[in-house]
């Protein structure tokens, strides 16, 4: 039976009703009489009793649980709290105005589109005539904010002598960077751990040994016999842990992995995994998907800033259309044997924020009355994605409808 709890005021009237009956002479509709405050107060306080009752039950399961209730969950399953903000690290293309030019570790540099800074973690010294090089960086601040994508630009704060002032994100992202773990994270990895116990190397136990691996990991997912028989692929994705945050505060979304982080991984799987099986963990290769919408717009035209918005209306299209592809989970939305890219994704995701039609409910600004995703393939209207792949958005092309 499901528990009643009562409103204030519900409590309130069935005081007043039994009063009543008790009392026929009491005018229990007279706000000013004792009798009808005391009646609130009862229903303040015993639904204050109740609302207690009910947090006391949800605590009792993740999903439902308060944050610090939720912590003890994880302590009691893990042995550990909330997985807490990682830094994010890469490497940064330095320039010299001479070889033998000397670089300290610890000298900083600076993202200055949000001020980001980050400090060179090893001792660099431009020899045999080089005056560039790529030296190690690990951002001083914690949280997804820190990924950087390839070539962004970087410059010294105060540039120690020999060493040219500008720099650049080299040869990869600057990543690894995540915020701590959210109430929903942590829910879904309890309830992962409660569901699917680990059982001798079954697919859910090696995305447990990736994820206890470290808390950079965001998610995994496992391939069968990638190298033969007896083998297992462990494919991993770190950094960014909300999307949606990110897109809307003009962030890099960030996923794929560090090389130190994928050997970290690897050395944590070796130590956990059937001795009978052969785990590689890997980074997933990305794949560039680029994107075409049609679309109509309810006013104005791709180029018309709406009042309270900052981008475009394609701009804000072309948001939507990376939230979607971004959420695509490594290998696909598994449809039948196979996983996809999904155009009819891509359409919910706008329609949830930005169209009048069919919901009407965005969480944005209802910008469009049409939209149509053009074919992602060029034999089918999803892309098929092999289990190690993850898209990445490319070019996204808005057409207006006539």
């Amino acid at each position: 039976m499901a528990l009643d709890y009562k409103t204030p005021e519900e409590i309130a009237q069935e005081y007043l009703l039994n009063l009543k009956i008790l009392k026929p002479e009491v005018n229990t509709g007279q706000t000013d009489s004792d009798w009808w405050i005391r009646g609130h107060v009862v229903g303040g306080v015993l639904s204050g009793v109740y609302a207690d009752q009910l947090k006391i039950s949800n605590d009792a399961f993740p999903q439902s649980a308060r944050r610090e209730a939720l912590e003890r969950h994880l302590f009691t399953y893990f042995g550990e709290g909330f997985r807490q903000p990682t830094q994010a690290q890469g490497d940064a293309l330095i320039n010299a105005s001479a070889t033998g030019s000397f670089l300290a570790a610890g000298t900083q540099l600076q993202y200055a589109p949000n001020g980001n800074i980050y400090a060179t973690t090893e001792d660099f010294t431009f020899q045999g005539g080089a005056v560039t090089g790529s030296v190690p960086v690990r951002s001083v601040s914690t949280g997804q904010d820190q990924n950087l994508l390839m070539d962004s630009p970087l410059a010294f704060l105060s540039p120690p002598a020999g060493i040219l002032p500008n720099a650049s994100v080299y040869a990869a992202n600057i990543s690894d960077g995540r915020d701590i773990e959210s109430n929903a994270e942590a829910a879904d990895r309890i309830l992962r751990q409660i569901r699917t116990p680990l059982a001798g190397g079954k697919v859910d136990d090696y995305i447990q040994f990736a994820l206890a691996a470290d808390p950079s990991v965001t998610s995994a997912n496992v391939l069968r016999f990638p190298f033969g028989f007896g083998t297992v692929g462990v494919i991993i994705t770190a950094g960014t842990t909300n999307i949606d945050e990110a897109l809307d505060n003009g962030d890099p979304v960030v996923i794929l992995p560090s090389d130190d982080l994928v050997a970290k991984v690897q050395d944590y799987v070796e130590t956990q995994n059937p001795i009978t099986d052969c785990a590689t963990v890997l980074p997933p290769a990305s794949t560039i998907q680029d994107v075409t919408v049609r679309v109509r717009y309810a006013s104005g035209d791709g180029s018309t800033v709406l009042s309270g918005q900052t981008l475009t209306q394609n701009q804000l299209v072309q948001r939507e259309v990376q939230r979607a592809i971004y959420k695509t989970p490594p290998g696909g939305r598994i449809l039948g044997p196979s996983g996809f890219v999904v155009a009819s994704e891509m359409e919910e995701v706008i329609d949830g924020n930005l169209s009048a039609s069919p919901y009407t409910i965005g969480n944005i600004a209802q910008i469009l009355i049409d939209r149509q995703v053009q074919n992602l393939s060029p034999s089918s209207i999803n892309r098929a994605l092999l289990g190690n792949e993850v898209a990445i958005p490319g070019v996204i092309t808005i057409i207006e409808m006539v």
